[in-house]
């Protein structure tokens, strides 16, 4: 399988990450100080909002790219062993996680959380608890993956229609939960829903019968991939057995 990561664009939201959340801690600690002068209240009650919402965005963009393993790394692994007509794409593409291969057009929008999650066909849930409130320190919310992922749908698939029109391949959405303790409660989802340990047998299936991707129009949606990931500054593929 052929790997190819922006990790320029890793490494600068990583670099954020934590720029973010030592100046966000600086300006609370500055507004704690104001807070004990009377003249100087307004600038407490500034320094502690600005504060807040400064640790908020280092929190987010520490977890969500410096966080080890990653979302693309987890997927890597789960993926290891897939042969070389198959070629992943991260942080390059209108959606995060784009896989091309024999059997199709993958993109795979990962969710980290832990509990328990459900879906009653048209809601998704997660249990309230510890981890509601670990969300106000930066974690990322379960929000609605059935709607983020239709929008990396459509983003892809207008992207591919703008750079070539003849192209209109099946594009197969995935929502994937990488924390194996997370416990699913799904009741007729309208997108597939996955564990990590559930995505090789998976993308190894063909969508239908003969349903595999035409070699040519396969290598079509590899060059103009790779295109974009030359014209970004990207360092190119890297092959993972």
């Amino acid at each position: 399988m052929n790997v190819v990561v922006n990790e320029e664009l890793v490494n600068r939201r990583a670099k954020i990450g934590k720029i973010a959340s030592l100046a966000g801690l600086a300006i609370l600690a500055g507004g704690m100080i104001a807070s004990f002068q009377e003249k100087y209240l307004y600038l407490s009650f500034v320094g502690l909002i600005v504060g807040f919402i400064v640790s908020q965005i280092g929190s987010y963009n520490t977890i969500r790219w410096g966080r080890k393993p990653r979302a693309d790394e987890l997927l890597v692994k789960s993926l290891k062993g897939l042969d070389r007509k198959y070629s992943f794409y991260h942080y390059y593409l209108p959606a995060s996680h784009v896989l091309i291969g024999p059997t199709g057009l993958f993109i795979f929008l990962v969710k980290f959380q832990n509990g328990q999650v459900g879906f009653d066909g048209k809601r998704w849930r997660e249990k309230k608890g510890l981890g509601r409130i670990l969300l106000f320190f930066g974690q990322e919310s379960l929000g609605n993956p059935t709607v983020e992922l239709q929008l990396e749908i459509q983003k892809l698939a207008k992207f591919i229609k703008e750079k070539n029109p003849d192209l209109e391949p099946t594009i197969r959405g995935v929502v994937v939960f990488a924390n194996p303790q997370v416990e699913l409660t799904l009741n007729e989802p309208t997108v597939p829903v996955l564990k990590t340990k559930q995505l090789k047998p998976y993308v190894r299936r063909p969508l239908q019968d003969n349903g595999y991707l035409k070699g040519d129009e396969r290598r079509a949606l590899s060059e103009l991939f790779d295109q974009l990931v030359e014209e970004a500054g990207g360092q190119g593929t890297q092959e993972v057995e």
